[in-house]
């Protein structure tokens, strides 16, 4: 009795497994006068998928070719791929290079109310003979606003070369508003990924919550900001007057994720400092210092224009010049933890740094507040 069961109930499992495939293999089309068909498309890749598509709609008959002029829009069922139609500029070399309007399929990157369109381009629509050049180009839509963004050429040192700064500067015109989107678009390389993780920090900056992407193919490297910053240190431990005056300026850069691991960061900051204060009563010190911090920095809540962030780390204090005589006065470490607030270009932080079992030449509390600003263009 057991052995009929299991089998009828593989069985089952078996057709629901094999309908399930179907379904998911099966690839849509949307034709031109609107109707939309489940039907098999023919693989194909690079320019040829831009030009044509085969169909049929049984296994028994022969593929036909669809131009994009009868083909609104497909989407392959195994990978989930969607295709449109759309009218480019290509460089048509039997007249010149001079561009003519085409009509070709494109790979929708990203869709909704910002659209960024992949078409590929045959050998002779591009020039492939310039170093670093590629052969596809964008489409990037919103509204009316519509941009090709291509790669142009530029002559180095007598060698025929790629150059990506009118993309750039389409890209940058197209996402001005959001500074973050702004400072990768002035960068970004003329790849899927890079101009995704701009359009998707644009759509962040302007709460576009309708677009779609995969996010995997977004950039995920890593990304460079740079502050300048002022701060002021009071040394809070008994041995060390109220009568100080202890101020730092310098830099600080920040290296994190721009993909999955967007919540994490690196701090790294080199500081000039200067103290005066009076030393158990003593004696006056003025001492200057070279201060340096390393931190990690996790992002419990971040925004394109705002974000949060809890450091920890270690900072290192060495002086250059110093009243102090004593070796271990001049030259320590502290641990260091604090809260680091983003807003747009501006910075703000508070930092406490101690060190347990401290040597009474040494500071062992520090409170550091900061603020800081965005270097423009780094």
């Amino acid at each position: 009795m057991l052995r009929p069961l299991l089998l009828t109930a593989v069985s089952l499992l078996l057709a629901v497994s094999l309908t399930a495939q179907k379904s998911n293999n099966a690839d849509k089309v949307t034709f031109s006068n609107g109707t939309t068909e489940m039907v098999n498309l023919q693989r194909g890749a690079g320019q040829y998928i831009g030009k044509t598509i085969g169909l049929r709609r049984s296994t028994d008959e022969p593929y036909r070719k669809f131009t994009p002029d009868l083909i609104d829009e497909f989407t392959i069922g195994r990978s989930q791929r969607t295709y449109r139609a759309v009218d480019v500029d290509v460089q048509a070399a039997n007249i010149g290079g001079v561009s003519v309007r085409k009509r070709r399929f494109g790979e929708v990157l990203i869709d909704g109310q910002v659209q960024l369109i992949k078409v590929n381009l045959a050998g002779n629509e591009y020039n492939y003979s310039a170093i670093g050049m590629e052969g596809y180009s964008y489409l990037l839509r919103e509204g009316d606003v519509e941009l090709a963004l291509e790669l142009t050429t530029i002559m180095v040192y007598e060698l025929l070369n790629a150059n990506p700064s009118r993309f750039r500067n389409k890209l940058k015109f197209f996402v001005r508003d959001c500074p973050d989107a702004y400072d990768y678009a002035v960068k970004a390389r003329f790849t899927d990924g890079d101009i995704m993780r701009v359009i998707n920090d644009y759509a962040t900056c302007k709460q576009l919550d309708d677009l779609q992407m995969n996010v995997q193919q977004i950039s995920g490297r890593m990304q460079l900001s740079h502050f300048a910053r002022l701060s002021n240190l009071d040394i809070r431990d008994k041995n060390y007057s109220n009568r100080q005056l202890s101020v730092a300026i310098g830099y600080q850069g920040e290296a994190s994720f721009t993909n999955r691991m967007r919540w994490m960061g690196v701090l790294l900051s080199a500081e000039y400092v200067y103290q005066s204060f009076r030393w158990e009563d003593l004696s006056n010190v003025q001492q200057s210092m070279v201060k340096t911090n390393l931190s990690l920095a996790f992002k419990p809540y971040q925004r394109n224009d705002f974000s949060v962030q809890i450091t920890g780390g270690l900072s290192s204090y060495n002086a250059t010049s110093s009243s102090f005589q004593s070796f271990f006065a001049n030259n320590y470490f502290l641990l260091s933890t604090g809260v680091r607030v983003r807003s747009h270009r501006y910075l703000f932080a508070v930092n406490y740094e101690n060190m347990p079992n401290q040597i009474k030449e040494q500071p062992g509390n520090i409170l550091q507040l900061s603020v800081g600003y965005r270097i423009a263009g780094w």
